[in-house]
């Protein structure tokens, strides 16, 4: 643990002027403990992937398929992302107790979103293959045809494209939760540090003589 010392200017022997000496000893900047964190890359990863989880959204949103973005969970997860990061950045730039705490209150709110959110694109997964499960039991005997068989493995190729943006969310959303863990124990960390100060009383020294 990294700690400075503000020491008194002057330290009088017995007799002299003045009375006890004080000194301050704890962390002078206590919440640049924070910044250990490298909260300005982080932040520039979590925005990343959450304009990656939002843009990528949108073509499934536009699908007839039902999917995780028919709740619009790539969206309000990405803007989660992005706010945090954005906050990480700033937070480095200027490191204050307001900031770290701000950036430690959204760090849990995020990692309560990504615990939603991840059932929800494993749900997405499990309405896709129920689409496609119910498209080949109505459509059975036109897919018997030769434009049937071919809109048939059309259906499942779009089917598994589906499947495989889920599966990014999944992880992008793992990966996001790591990084918000991170994080939040580092400004936990700066804020505790910044509470815990202890005040030396030095009393008059004796005499030399």
């Amino acid at each position: 643990m990294i700690m400075s010392m503000n020491m008194a200017s002057d330290i009088s022997p017995a007799g002299g002027e003045g009375g006890p000496h004080t000194t301050m000893v704890g962390g002078s900047k206590p919440l640049h403990r924070f910044i250990r964190g490298e909260p300005k890359s982080t932040g520039i990863v979590m925005m990343f992937i959450g304009s990656s989880l939002f843009i990528l959204g949108i073509p499934m949103r536009l699908d007839t398929l039902k999917s995780s973005a028919e709740i619009f969970t790539p969206f309000w997860l990405g803007i989660l992302f992005i706010i945090s990061g954005l906050l990480y950045v700033l937070t480095e730039r200027n490191p204050s107790k307001q900031l770290v705490t701000a950036s430690l209150a959204l760090s849990i709110i995020s990692m309560l979103g990504v615990t939603v959110a991840f059932f929800e694109f494993l749900k997405g997964i499990l309405r896709i293959r129920e689409s496609h499960d119910s498209y080949d039991y109505y459509h059975e005997d036109y897919s018997a045809t030769e434009s049937g068989r071919v809109v048939a493995l059309w259906h499942k190729q779009h089917m598994y494209q589906l499947i495989s943006l889920e599966a990014v969310f999944m992880y992008q959303s793992l990966v996001g939760m790591v990084l918000l863990i991170v994080m939040t124990s580092f400004a936990r960390v700066a804020l505790h540090s910044s509470k815990t100060q202890a005040l030396v009383v030095m009393q008059d020294l004796p005499s030399p003589d």
